[in-house]
């Protein structure tokens, strides 16, 4: 019977298959995970932004178009008063057939941390008679550091060559335009993932 052990080149041959096959396996595993990461933060953008954009959508619906402060955009702030059963007739229309409306609406960033979590600039606020409503987290920094929708000279902070407002209202039409763009903290390739949406509402009142 032969006892011969492996050789030295067997041995250097054995170890280089098994460094190229630990190799392949570990990329592949890497790739899987930072795929899985992507669609995972994809994921969460996704749903902040949607179901952000469909609050504001079902709020500024009940707007009453003259009680919006048109001239004020475009910009990142909108502020209306919402038609509002006020007499308690089962309708916002009062007894002199004048539509009712509610207290002043601001959808806005709660720079000001107006409800006291500590976020402020990446986060969407829906403001009424006092009461502070979150719509969203996770918004981009507005690049627009003059508000003049123009992307200037070191305006572009992600480098994406166009400038992200993160949350922008601007008149369409009859209606308003919404954009919003939220964020998540993961990196993905060196950059965090964001996703962008965007709707056009017109008020009903």
């Amino acid at each position: 019977m032969n006892n011969r052990g492996f050789t030295l080149l067997e041995l250097m041959v054995s170890i280089a298959v098994l460094t190229i096959v630990s190799g392949a396996l570990y990329a592949a595993s890497m790739t899987l995970t930072q795929a899985a990461r992507s669609q995972e933060a994809k994921t969460a953008t996704i749903d902040h932004a949607q179901s952000g954009l469909l609050l504001m959508v079902r709020n500024i619906r009940q707007a009453s178009s003259a009680s919006i402060n048109w001239t004020a955009l475009p910009g990142p702030v909108l502020t209306y008063r919402a038609a509002t059963d006020i007499d308690g007739n089962g309708t916002a229309v009062d007894i002199g057939v004048e539509l009712e409306l509610g207290p002043v609406r601001t959808l806005t960033r709660d720079v000001s941390d107006l409800n006291g979590d500590g976020i402020t600039d990446t986060q969407l606020i829906l403001v009424e008679d006092g009461q502070v409503r979150v719509i969203a987290n996770g918004l981009l920094i507005d690049e627009d550091l003059n508000q003049n929708d123009v992307l200037d000279t070191g305006e572009d902070t992600n480098q994406n060559g166009v400038l992200d407002h993160g949350l922008w209202f601007r008149q369409a039409g009859q209606g308003i335009r919404i954009s919003l763009q939220c964020e998540q903290a993961t990196m993905v390739q060196g950059r965090p993932v964001n996703t962008g949406l965007f709707e056009t509402v017109v008020p009903r009142n």
